[in-house]
This record gives structure tokens, C-alpha cells and sequence, in this order.
């Protein structure tokens, strides 16, 4: 096979594969299924998994949180669904974005931040500074103000306390936080880490993203130098022999193909290293 059908098949390939990637990424279309509860849970609220029936959810509160499990949305919210909605059973998402229940317990909440179980049961918070599991990262702010808030007074270590309870946008990927401890952090934008968690539709640690930052870095390093090496090598050769014209510029589109080729495999690349 000629080298440039081999480069032509190369570059369909890395095209391919980067709509691949691409179509692989929408962490937005909601998934939910449905689980048996025992008792009625509010639209929003975060769910358990049950630990004395299968198949079943319980509204979280802080002596459940390792059994985290998702956020209970109206049937016909969700893009994809697993099971009707039967009698005694509620619509769980776990993956996608949904409408949450959150609170000011922990604390005013800020795009990016982790959404984690409150005092109050079924309603979320900004995560603390211990490790715990997270629902997912919220997708506006929410200070207690502005329509549909309500307030409630919860019991803290300091004392009772009023807080305000909403509802906000959250990227529904349940995992496990872990906290710094004092430790150096990395510092990322919050657009960027809000990204890369709906890519990969969980939640993406910094360090991850700073490696997929580096991948693309250096592929664009690589790219640059390439393409430069074959435009200025093209102008000096046609400079010296006018005849060679089209075999240069021949190999000008190889070396084009071979960048795009590249540049799919790195996206590829940086989406395997998000998402695992």
C-alpha cells in the first residue's frame, strides 16, 4: 500500500476516534433507574442504596453517606431510564445532571464545589474538610438568596443555626472525596475542572487534569515543530527546483494528515486519563 493511502486511512482513523471520543463525553445525557423505597422521598432529594433490601433506596442523612448512591428526579427528567416507574418506586439518576436539594449547612456554595450529604436528610451541602462521599459538583452558586428558598434551623456543634435550602444544578458523579489535609493543592480554574467532570461524568481529580494538560501540551509542541520543519523545507525545496511543486506539496498534506492523526490521539488520550 502506497504511503499516502496509509497516512489516508491513519488520519480517517484519528478523526474517527476523536468523534468517538467526543460522542463518548456527554456525561449531560441523565441516566436513572428505578428503585423501591419505603417511604415517600421529595423530587431532589439524595438517596442511600438500602443495606437491608436489595434493589432499594433510603433518603441519605449523615449515617449513610458511604452508601451514597444518586439524586431522585421526576420520571420523564431523565434521557435515559432503566426500569418504569412502578408502584412504591422512585426515579434514581446517577449520572448526568439533575436538580438538587442543597443546603448552606456547609457553607455558601460555588460552581466546582463538591455536593456532599447535610444534617438535614435527602439535602446536599458544600463539602467540609474531612474525606466523605460527594454526589457530584454544583453548576451555579447558591448563597440562600432568590426565589424558592426556604430556611430551616438545624442543630450544630456551635449551637442551632438557620440555613437556607434550594435547589441547583449538579453533575450527578457519585464518588469519594478526598480531603488535602493542610496539603498543598492543586490550584484549577473552575471552568475547567466543571470540564472535565461533564467529559468524564464523574468527578476528575486535579492531578488528572494537569496530566491531560501536559499530554496536550506536548502534542501541540509536537505538532508546531512538525508542521513548521515541513513548511519551511517545502519553500526551500520548491525555491531551488519550481519543477518539484507538486511532490512537495504532496508531502506538505502528509505531514497535515499526520498532525490531525496526532491531535485525535491525543484527545483520545486525554479522555483515557480523565476518565479512568
Amino acid at each position: 500500500m502506497k504511503l499516502h493511502s496509509r497516512i489516508g486511512l491513519a488520519l480517517v482513523y484519528g478523526l474517527a476516534l476523536l468523534s468517538a471520543t467526543l460522542a463518548a463525553a456527554p456525561a449531560l445525557a441523565s441516566l436513572s433507574q428505578g428503585f423501591a423505597t419505603s417511604s415517600s422521598i421529595a423530587t431532589g432529594s439524595l438517596v442511600a442504596l438500602d443495606n437491608k433490601s436489595s434493589g432499594s433506596v433510603v433518603i441519605a442523612d449523615t449515617t449513610n453517606t458511604g452508601r451514597l448512591f444518586g439524586v431522585v428526579v421526576p420520571p420523564s427528567s431523565a434521557s435515559i431510564s432503566l426500569s418504569g416507574q412502578g408502584s412504591g418506586q422512585v426515579q434514581v439518576v446517577t449520572s448526568g445532571t439533575a436538580q438538587v436539594l442543597v443546603s448552606t449547612a456547609g457553607g455558601p456554595i460555588k460552581v466546582g464545589d463538591y455536593i456532599t450529604v447535610s444534617p438535614i436528610a435527602g439535602v446536599g451541602q458544600k463539602v467540609g474538610d474531612a474525606s466523605t462521599r460527594v454526589v457530584g459538583t454544583a453548576q451555579t452558586d447558591f448563597d440562600g438568596s432568590g426565589d424558592g428558598v426556604t430556611k430551616r434551623t438545624i442543630d450544630t456543634d456551635q449551637g442551632k443555626k438557620e440555613v437556607a435550602i434550594g435547589q441547583i444544578p449538579v453533575v450527578i458523579a457519585v464518588s469519594t472525596y478526598t480531603s488535602t489535609d493542610g496539603k498543598q493543592t492543586y490550584v484549577i480554574p473552575n471552568w475547567l475542572q466543571n470540564l472535565s467532570n461533564t467529559l468524564a461524568g464523574k468527578a476528575v481529580s486535579p492531578i488528572r487534569i494537569i496530566m491531560a494538560g501536559i499530554i496536550l501540551l506536548v502534542a501541540l509542541v509536537s505538532i508546531t515543530v512538525l508542521l513548521y520543519s515541513a513548511v519551511r523545507n517545502s519553500i526551500i525545496s520548491i525555491g531551488r527546483n519550481p519543477l518539484s511543486k507538486s511532490s512537495v506539496l504532496g508531502g506538505l498534506l502528509q505531514v497535515v494528515g499526520i498532525s490531525a492523526v496526532i491531535l485525535g490521539l491525543t484527545a483520545g488520550a486525554m479522555y483515557l486519563v480523565i476518565s479512568r
